[in-house]
C-alpha cells in the first residue's frame, strides 16, 4: 500500500491539542534511504512537533544528496557518523542526542524511513505516550492484510509465540519500529544492550523484567514493493533477534545446572564429612529408610534449591518485590517437577527408550516445563 503524497491530515479532523505535540521528538534511523524518507517528512509539516531528528547511520556517501533534501525541511536535524553500527545503535545514539538537545521534551517516537508507518499513526503513537508516560507504546499492524510478505508474516508469527512463551506477555507486533517512550521509559532502554535489529527485541524482553506495561494501538498496515527497501537481513538478523530468547534460557539454565553441581556437592559433603558413611551392600529398602542418606539428600536439596531460587529470582527474573509466597510456591514446584521427572523416567523405561536416556530426556522436557511454571506461577 501506498501512502497518497498528499497524506496530510485535515485540522478539522484532529480531536487533539496541536500544542500537545509541542514536546514530541520524532527520531528516525535511517541507512541508505530512497525518496519515501523526504515524502514522509513532507507529509509530517502538517504536525507541530519539536523536532524531527533523523540519524544517518553510516550510509554510503551517494545518498548524502537524500539526506541533504531532508535538511530543507523545517525542524527537521540530521546527525550522523561514518560507519554503519546497525538500527539499535542508531536508536540509542538519537535517545542520548535528544536527552542533550531537547531536555525539556515529553515524548520520543521512532518512526522508520521506509515508508511503512504513516503521519497521523505517528501522531496517534505520539499523543498516547503522553497519556501513559509509565507504558511503552506500540504501533500494531495487523497481519491478516493482504499486502503483508509472507516472510513478515510468518516471521512474526513465530517471533510472537516464542516471545510470549519466554516472557508471559502477549504482543502482537514484536518488529514494529513505530514505538512511544516518554522521558523516564527512554532512560531505562538505554541500558539495553543491542546495536542492531535484535536491540527492539531485546527492548521487549527489558520492558517485561523492568516492570514497564507494553500499550499496543493499532496502526495502518503498510507494505511497500514487498517491503524491498528494508535492510533487515534474514538470516544473520534472525539469528541476533533469536539469540535474544537464547541468552535468557541460558541463565535459567547454568541457574539450573549450578543448583544440580551444588546439591550433588552438599550431598557428599554431608554423607561423607559429617556422617562419616561408608557405602555398605544394603538393600534399596534399607538405603530409603537410612537417617544418614534420608537427612544428607533433605539437607542437600533445600540449599541448593534456596541458590537456585535466589538466582531465578534476581537475576533470570529479574524480579524484586518482595512476596512471601514466592517461596512456598517454588518449592511446591520444586516437588512436583521432580516427582514428574521420576515418572517421566519410568515412562520412557517402559516404552523401551534407552537406559542411558531417559534421565536427560526426562530433565530436559521438565526444564522447559520448570521454566514456564516459575514465569507465570511464582515469578510472574
Amino acid at each position: 500500500m501506498v501512502i497518497p503524497t498528499n497524506s496530510k491530515p485535515h485540522k478539522k479532523e484532529r480531536k487533539y491539542k496541536m500544542s500537545d505535540l509541542s514536546k514530541v521528538v520524532i527520531l528516525i534511523p535511517s541507512f541508505e534511504p530512497d525518496e519515501k524518507l523526504p515524502k514522509l517528512l513532507n507529509d509530517l509539516q502538517g504536525y507541530p512537533f519539536e523536532k524531527i531528528l533523523i540519524v544517518n547511520d553510516g550510509s554510503d556517501k551517494k545518498f548524502d544528496a537524500v539526506f541533504d533534501e531532508c535538511r530543507v525541511f523545517p525542524d527537521v536535524e540530521v546527525i550522523g557518523y561514518e560507519e554503519n553500527r546497525g538500527k539499535g545503535f542508531a536508536l540509542k545514539k538519537g535517545f542520548r542526542y535528544i536527552q542533550e538537545h531537547y531536555p525539556d521534551f515529553k515524548a520520543i517516537v521512532t518512526a522508520d524511513s521506509d515508508g511503512q508507518h504513516t503521519p497521523e499513526d505517528i501522531r496517534r503513537t505520539a499523543q498516547t505516550t503522553l497519556e501513559n508516560p509509565e507504558k511503552l507504546i506500540l504501533g500494531s499492524r495487523s497481519w491478516k492484510e493482504e499486502n503483508v510478505p509472507f516472510r513478515s508474516r510468518y516471521g512474526n508469527k513465530i517471533t510472537k509465540a516464542v516471545f510470549k512463551w519466554i516472557s508471559g506477555t502477549k504482543v502482537e507486533d514484536t518488529q514494529t519500529g513505530l514505538r512511544g517512550f516518554s522521558p523516564d521509559v527512554v532512560s531505562e532502554f538505554l541500558k539495553t544492550k543491542g546495536d542492531r535489529f535484535e536491540y527492539e527485541m531485546n527492548m521487549l524482553m527489558e520492558a517485561r523484567l523492568r516492570h514497564i506495561e507494553i500499550l499496543e494501538i493499532p496502526i495502518e498496515t503498510v507494505y511497500i514493493e514487498e517491503n524491498k527497501s528494508s535492510h533487515f537481513r534474514p538470516f544473520r538478523d534472525s539469528v541476533k533477534i533469536y539469540s535474544v530468547f537464547f541468552k535468557h534460557l541460558s541463565k535459567f539454565m547454568i541457574s539450573s545446572m549450578s543448583a544440580t553441581v551444588i546439591d550433588f556437592a552438599i550431598y557428599a559433603i554431608m554423607l561423607n564429612a559429617v556422617f562419616d558413611y561408608t557405602e555398605e551392600n544394603t538393600s534399596f529398602l534399607d538405603n530409603l529408610t537410612d537417617y544418614r542418606i534420608v537427612i544428607s539428600f533433605i539437607v542437600a536439596r533445600i540449599l541448593s534449591s534456596a541458590f537456585n531460587f535466589i538466582i531465578n529470582k534476581y537475576v533470570v527474573f529479574k524480579e524484586r518485590k518482595r512476596n512471601p509466597k514466592e517461596v512456598a510456591k517454588y518449592y511446591a514446584i520444586v516437588v512436583v517437577v521432580f516427582l514428574c521427572t521420576v515418572l517421566l523416567n519410568s515412562f520412557f523405561l517402559t516404552i523401551g527408550v534407552a537406559q542411558w536416556l531417559c534421565q536427560p530426556l526426562a530433565t530436559f522436557i521438565m526444564f522447559f516445563i520448570s521454566y514456564y511454571f516459575q514465569r507465570v506461577i511464582v515469578f510472574k
